[in-house]
């Protein structure tokens, strides 16, 4: 009977603290969760890290995530400017020709305060230009009246140049229909003579302009240009459909004034590891039936490097 008795005992014993085991799971389950009350996390950031490179005419995205964080805040300081200074998201742009650095700062707030700060510093490429004439010659004449030397001159401008005397004075003299050079590299030829045109043509003696310039990136072609008397009308080409770097990219006909205009010509994403025509001009009779007279300042590439 005491064996009976025990054991019956210790079942009873286990049911009980089984009972109350299950009695406390069954509050605490009913229990409401206490609410987080704490500020946010610290933001992680994509992209991260201490050097965040921004390159001209290229917005950088920033994206910021932390843990309970209900909004953001963003901070810049130093060049450039912010899409927004609220949101996981911001766009950064950089100013058009500067370079240096910028600290960006982010915090993420909630009801129950703020989060630590990250910071980010933002490295701004320097912008770097190569001359064009350090790559290539004005050989490339041409003419719809055959030879060009009748209807195109061209002389150093010794007044009235850009900044500095030593600009390129062109003279085009209706009578041929059109006209117009390249430049090209040196190795194509000093003239517009049938061999050197059959290796333009040929793509036989093309350059990698980023390398020539020591360029690690090429963003567009820029100039100075002012007509003598106003009205001219003028277009300004990179490359052609049977020239590198194909098919070119045109300005189409500018119509110049007579005090100095930058100009430029956009170049991303275009190949320029074999380029041949760098930079030329073209006048036609149509637009210019008095002929023309202008001036050329201050050509060449602008990129990174």
């Amino acid at each position: 009977m005491n064996v009976q008795t025990n054991s019956t005992i210790k079942q009873r014993m286990t049911l009980i603290i089984i009972g109350l085991i299950l009695s406390v799971v069954g509050i605490l389950a009913g229990c409401p969760q206490k609410p987080n009350q704490s500020p946010p996390e610290k933001p992680v950031t994509t992209p991260s890290g201490t050097d965040i490179q921004a390159v001209p005419d290229k917005e950088t995205t920033i994206q910021a995530h932390a843990v309970g964080a209900e909004k953001y805040e963003w901070k810049l300081e130093g060049p450039g400017k912010l899409s927004t200074t609220t949101g996981p998201v911001v766009d950064y742009s950089r100013p058009d020709r500067e370079s240096g650095r910028a600290t960006l700062t982010v915090i993420a707030h909630n009801a129950h305060g703020a989060s630590s700060p990250t910071q980010l510093s933002i490295r701004i490429a320097e912008t770097v230009t190569a001359r064009l004439d350090a790559l290539a010659i004005p050989a490339g004449w041409m003419s719809g009246g055959g030879d060009p030397m009748p209807f195109i001159t061209l002389s150093p401008g010794q007044t009235g140049c850009q900044g500095r005397p030593g600009c390129t004075r062109i003279t085009y003299r209706p009578g041929g229909q059109w006209g117009g050079f390249y430049w090209w590299p040196q190795k194509c030829g000093d003239s517009g003579a049938d061999a050197a045109w059959q290796k333009v043509k040929a793509g036989s003696c093309g350059i990698d302009v980023r390398q020539a310039g020591n360029l690690k990136e090429i963003n567009r072609l820029i100039f100075w240009v002012r007509g003598e008397r106003g009205g001219e009308g003028i277009e300004f080409k990179i490359g052609a459909i049977d020239i590198e770097p194909k098919p070119g990219r045109s300005l189409g006909k500018e119509t110049l004034k007579t005090t100095w205009e930058p100009k430029e010509i956009d170049l991303k994403g275009m190949d320029l590891t074999k380029a041949i025509g760098l930079f030329a001009w073209i006048a036609t009779d149509v637009a210019n039936p008095q002929g023309a007279v202008f001036y050329l300042d201050g050509i060449q590439f602008e990129g990174v490097r």
